[in-house]
């Protein structure tokens, strides 16, 4: 009786794994696009980014594209060609960061830099679990060091929709077939922003003081 309870309960884990949704994180065998280096970072500006830097990923908490229900980054800048800025994803939307097994990958694999590649399918997590042929909302996010919170340099890219593939597929959909190209910026210190702020405030005070002025 025991046994056949064993046997059952292995039987229900392998159905409920067979056909999850995967992805993989793969710029390399795609041949890009690579994230590059953008102005103010601390490398060669257009160049790839080197080992000193992971590709992580942001994944919308529901099946299906959520790209327009994305909001706008306010770091953005408008004047860089493919800057998406580098605020936190999580107050683009309801993006939740991907974790566990392929959910990050070191860039300048084999030797290339600007392309990353994890080596193993990341399963999506949404619930319910998607199987392969499912629609998700991405963003790629692309950091120096130990995290993207705490990254000195960093960007993420504009978000995008990935087709799932099946768990048992051979040759799983790679993001590189589907994420646009960005490059990293420095985040500016919060004393920078303090500074932004405080001058802000005393030119509309300025402003309003030269307006009762002139009256």
């Amino acid at each position: 009786m025991k046994k056949k309870l064993v046997l059952s309960i292995l039987g229900m884990a392998a159905l409920s794994s067979f056909g999850q949704g995967v992805i993989r994180l793969d710029t390399y065998n795609t041949y890009g696009p690579y994230v590059t280096y953008g102005a103010g970072s601390d490398g060669a500006l257009g160049t790839g980014l080197s080992s000193a830097y992971t590709m992580g990923i942001y994944y919308w908490n529901a099946l299906g594209n959520f790209v327009g229900s994305t909001a706008a980054d306010p770091t953005r800048d408008p004047f860089i060609a493919g800057s998406f800025g580098y605020a936190d994803p999580t107050t683009l939307g309801n993006y939740v960061l991907g974790t566990g097994l392929g959910s990050t990958a070191v860039f300048g694999f084999g030797g290339t830099p600007g392309a990353a590649y994890s080596g193993f399918d990341w399963a999506v997590p949404i619930v319910p679990g998607p199987t392969g042929g499912a629609t998700i909302t991405l963003i790629i996010v692309a950091y120096e060091g130990a995290s993207y919170d705490t990254a000195i340099y960093r960007s993420h890219s504009a978000p995008f929709t990935i087709v799932t593939s099946d768990a048992s597929s051979p040759d799983p959909v790679k993001t590189g077939s589907a994420m646009p190209w960005c490059g990293v910026f420095p985040v500016p210190e919060p004393s920078t922003f303090a500074f932004v702020l405080l001058g802000g405030g005393a030119w509309l005070c300025y402003r309003c003081r030269r307006a009762r002025i002139v009256r």
